[in-house]
Formats: structure tokens, sequence, C-alpha cells
């Protein structure tokens, strides 16, 4: 008589809950490295994004300039005003518009963790320009360079004021330029030479440069007169701006 072996009931019910238990494992291992993969990879796109916005703000940085505007008594005077906790000058780029000159301005924002945001903005002049220095500003959207940041502080390189940058003659000499933790190119009349922004992060101490467009002898002068002459000082300094942004 031939016998015939197979399976009882307690191997299929063993090797059913082996098998359940293989597919649980791999199940959790794939959900593990599902989300691991997926957290790695937004944080990938996240700093990629960071670094191509602070490549573009460098730019920016590095492209600040003499500006000039006229002020409620249309006085001609430079545009550029700071303190420790941000500044707004022009630019001969804009991140938004390349080829087109801005209005930038660099703040730090408080959060609700008690660190700091530092944040862009700008307004491209390109439907309108900059005439006045009490004119209202539509920047736009700012974007966050540097997130949860602690101890930040702008500073400026130049002189805090004619008499100190010239000095007196027959009475005190020309003197050196020196980091200032303020600046008012509308009451000194004269440009920084750079801009700083230091801060604190968990890898160190970070220091951020910018450089600025050296000034011209007499830039002031050529829009002093009536106001048909401030016009096409104005309009000329535009014009020329557009021009050097589209080389």
């Amino acid at each position: 008589m031939k016998s015939y072996k197979g399976f009882t009931l307690i191997e299929m019910l063993v090797t059913t809950l082996l098998l359940s238990l293989i597919v649980l494992i791999g199940s959790s291992a794939s959900g593990l490295f599902s989300s691991s993969w997926e957290g790695r990879v937004g944080k990938f796109e996240e700093s990629l994004i960071n670094i191509r916005n602070v490549m573009l703000v460098q730019e920016v940085l590095d492209s600040l300039m003499p500006y000039v505007t006229l002020d409620i008594d249309n006085n001609p005077n430079l545009y550029f005003e700071g303190n420790r906790n941000g500044f707004v000058a022009v630019s001969r780029k804009s991140v938004y518009l390349p080829g087109k000159p801005a209005v930038v301005r660099f703040s730090v924002v408080q959060t609700q963790n008690l660190d700091y945001d530092v944040v862009y903005e700008e307004w491209p002049m390109s439907e309108d320009v900059l005439r006045y220095s009490q004119q209202d500003i539509p920047f736009t959207a700012p974007i966050v360079l540097f997130q949860s940041v602690g101890q930040p502080l702008f500073e400026y390189f130049g002189w805090p004021s004619l008499e100190s940058k010239n000095g007196v003659e027959g009475v005190k000499p020309p003197g050196s330029a020196e980091w200032l933790p303020s600046y008012n190119a509308l009451t000194i009349s004269l440009m920084p030479l750079q801009t700083r922004l230091s801060f604190k992060k968990d890898e160190g101490n970070v220091d951020v440069y910018g450089n600025v467009a050296a000034m011209k002898p007499g830039i002031l002068s050529r829009y002093a007169g009536s106001k048909r002459k401030q016009r096409d000082a104005l309009g000329t300094q535009i014009n020329s701006l557009s021009d050097d942004c589209n080389c």
C-alpha cells in the first residue's frame, strides 16, 4: 500500500506565523526607510533652496551703490540707512528681475523661539523708480536667508561724518574708516564702503560681507538747481543703471 506524506496542521500554522512575521518586519523596515528617505530628500531640497537664495543675495550685496533721491524739500541726498537690525539701500541687481536695479532691505526678525531669522526683501525698479527718500516702497514677500540664528548684528564700514573723512585744514587730519553700529547716508552725505552681518550658529560664528560701489566726486552737486534739472539728473541715473545691468 502506497503512503502519502504532507504537512500537518501545526506545521502549517507555524509556517504561516513565520511568514507573517517576515512580512511585518519587512513592512516596518520599508516604512522607516521611506520616512527617513523622504526626510533626507526634503532637507536636501531645503538646503539647495537656501544655498541658491544666499548666492543670489550675495550678488545683490556686492552690487550696492550710491543712489541719489530727493527729500521733502527737494534737496538731493544719498539713499542708504542702516542700524544693528538691518539696512535699506539700492542695488544694481535684483533677485526677482535680473537686469533691473532694485531697492533692497535686509532685516532681522525675532521668532517665537526667541532666536532670529535674517530676511531679504526688494522692490525691482521696473514699472516705477525711487525718487524720494520718504517714498513708500512696495517690497516683495521676504526671503528667509538664515533661520534660527543667535546674536545677529549689522555693521557698516565708513566714516561717521564728512569732517572725520576729510579732516579740518590746520586743525584735524583726515581720518580712517571704521566699523560703525549705524549709518545714515541721508545725513552724512557719504556711503559706507562695506556692510557686514555677523551671527552665531551651532556650527560657529558666521560673517557675511557686502561691498558698496565707490562714490563719484560731486555726485550730489549735479542734482542741485531747478526741478527740471533734478528730474533730468534722476532720469540719467536710472538710464545709466539699466544700461549697466543689461551688460
